[in-house]
């Protein structure tokens, strides 16, 4: 309990950490009363709470800028276009991104998996084709990988986790086989709070020439990510 007070402290306004009371300022919600005790929200990689800034400028795209985007040449599709885009690059400064391009917009991680499952995986997977997985995967970055098995014959591998709940490294590594085509892995888990070694495991995947898809919901939400130092697929 004490090592987990020492971990947590940077986090609740104590020394050497942030002012929370001031960071929940910036979130209109969070001035609520939920069950005689203010409210504290913490599904963040579920549904992100908006700050002040984010809900005034949804408000002022709806009452003053709203018009298609990339497909008028009239003012307001114009003023739109440019938000639209600005926003894009804010998102790649925000993960180190290394092109604008880079940055696609889905309503959502559970889409995006699905996405990738559906277009590169049934272009590019075939029979007896491995996918590795974890025991620690969310279940949108489960099911569309199980459907892909039962429409298309692949083979799901999965890591183990031990008593800690981490990821048995050396499993891992003993599932890369000539088959695996794909890693897809969380960078954090949404159940268990482990923090995977993302890093290393792309850079064993990579050694083989086996792309890898991070599910990154938990962790955006708690550290840095830089993608580009990650080199993640």
């Amino acid at each position: 309990m004490n090592q987990m007070t020492r971990t947590i402290a940077p986090t609740l306004g104590l020394p050497g950490g942030y002012d929370v009371h001031k960071v929940r300022e910036d979130f209109p919600i969070l001035s609520r009363t939920v069950y005689n005790h203010p409210l504290v929200y913490l599904d963040s990689a579920a549904s992100a709470q908006k700050p002040k800034a984010v809900i005034e400028a949804m408000r002022r795209c709806m009452e003053e800028e709203y018009a298609n985007v990339h497909r008028g040449v009239h003012y307001l599709s114009a003023r739109t276009t440019d938000r639209f885009e600005q926003a894009r690059e804010c998102v790649r400064c925000f993960i180190n991104a290394r092109s604008s391009k880079e940055i696609v917009y889905t309503r959502g991680a559970t889409e995006a998996v699905n996405l990738v499952a559906a277009s590169w995986g049934r272009k590019f997977l075939k029979e007896g084709d491995e996918v590795v997985l974890t025991e620690l995967e969310h279940h949108a970055n489960i099911v569309p990988w199980q459907m892909l098995r039962a429409e298309k014959g692949i083979v799901l591998k999965v890591v183990p986790i031990n008593d800690a709940g981490e990821l048995m490294m050396e499993e891992f590594e003993k599932l890369l086989s000539e088959r695996t085509r794909l890693v897809a892995v969380s960078h954090m888990s949404n159940a268990l709070g482990t923090v995977n070694p993302i890093g290393t495991i792309i850079d064993m995947a990579h050694a083989r020439g086996i792309p890898v898809l991070v599910d990154g919901c938990q962790a955006i939400t708690h550290q840095p990510v830089d993608v580009t130092a990650l080199d993640v697929d």
